[in-house]
């Protein structure tokens, strides 16, 4: 009988200095290089599969204050590590902070997971996750690691229903495939709010020029100018109303009559306003605007009607926003002389 012998042969290719021979070609790339015992005839069944090789096992230290080495085979498939993402509250809500995840050039297919605590949980004792309906959770599930464009992309996203006045942290961490979860990512921090809201007018009463022949029972002069200030992420709805008609004893000047879902240009005689807010809701957003200015009458009771709004999302700080209520006041030539009054109320509704 012969004997066969069996013969492995390693071959080594020597470069001059400064020439590096990587194990790549125009088409190919070797993602990992190294001996080993060999590989498995059967690495899978019904409930599991294997994914590694034999011989690759390693002795001593794989880490140091600052390097860490992954050994084995997934390592040379794992994603980049994530690094810090951008965390910011720039609108200064108190209850959300908003995200931009790095992907460190991972393939677009590369799922991403959030962790979020608050920034003194040192040990992250009280960790929780970023769910995919971008509220914090207990559980780290599959449908938690999302793609960069699914966190929103370069525009981000928020992490919604925090607390307000808290600085938190967050890391991430990367995936791709099985086998390929990295570790976490390094921390960044960024702090809530508390909810804020200052509404004011400038002038806390009105007077319209006396009526009369010589100006035909008119007066367009009058206005009000509201200013607010908040933080509501959402935006802010103002109404107005007015207590009673103009009133002068047991003598009036009615409402306006036309309502505030379809103002109307000025007819008739009155107490009315317009507002100079083009997206008004409550009908047609330009209806005061549109070929205007178009007036509508006060309603009688509380809250009252749509006189101005900004809606949300506000992705910064409401500052001295201003919008300007006008009025017009046409009386009956034939109205018995007096001084009329009432009073109007503007309520600010903030959606935080």
């Amino acid at each position: 009988m012969r004997n066969v012998i069996l013969f492995a042969l390693c071959c080594f290719l020597l470069t001059t200095p400064g020439v590096f021979a990587g194990p790549s070609s125009t088409n190919y790339e070797l993602r990992n290089y190294d001996f080993g015992s060999g590989g498995t005839e059967d690495s899978s069944s019904t409930n599991f599969s294997l994914f590694g090789i034999a011989g690759e096992g390693s002795q001593g230290n794989l880490s140091s204050g600052n390097f860490g080495i992954g050994a084995g085979l997934p390592h040379t498939i794992m994603p980049a590590l994530p690094p810090a993402p951008t965390f910011t509250n720039p609108g200064n809500t108190y209850d959300r902070l908003h995200i931009v995840l790095a992907t460190a050039g991972n393939p677009t297919d590369t799922t991403y997971a959030i962790a979020i605590t608050e920034s003194t949980d040192t040990n992250w004792d009280n960790i929780r996750y970023v769910q995919n309906d971008n509220t914090p959770g207990t559980v780290l599930g599959l449908e938690d690691f999302q793609t960069y464009s699914a966190w929103g992309g370069v525009s981000g996203s928020y992490i919604t229903n925090l607390s307000e006045n808290v600085t938190y942290k967050v890391k991430v961490k990367a995936r791709q495939g099985n086998f390929t979860e990295t570790g976490w990512g390094p921390e960044t921090t960024a702090t809530t709010d508390v909810p804020t809201l200052t509404f004011g007018v400038d002038s806390d009463s009105i007077e319209f020029d006396a009526l009369s022949s010589l100006n035909s029972f008119t007066d367009s002069s009058q206005s009000t100018v509201l200013t607010t200030s908040t933080n509501a992420y959402n935006g802010y709805l103002i109404y107005g109303y007015a207590t009673q008609p103009l009133t002068s004893g047991a003598n009036t000047v009615p409402h306006y009559a036309s309502p505030n879902s379809a103002p109307t240009t000025w007819t008739g005689y009155g107490l009315g306003y317009t507002t100079d807010d083009a997206n008004l809701v409550g009908g047609t957003a330009n209806r005061f605007t549109s070929g205007g200015p178009k007036y509508a009458g006060f309603t009688g009771t509380s809250p009252g009607d749509p006189v101005a709004d900004t809606t949300g999302p506000i992705l910064s700080t409401i500052s001295s926003e201003d919008y300007t209520i006008s009025y017009r006041v046409s009386a009956d030539p034939h109205s018995p002389a007096g001084v009329y009054t009432t009073t109007l109320i503007y309520i600010v509704v903030p959606t935080f």
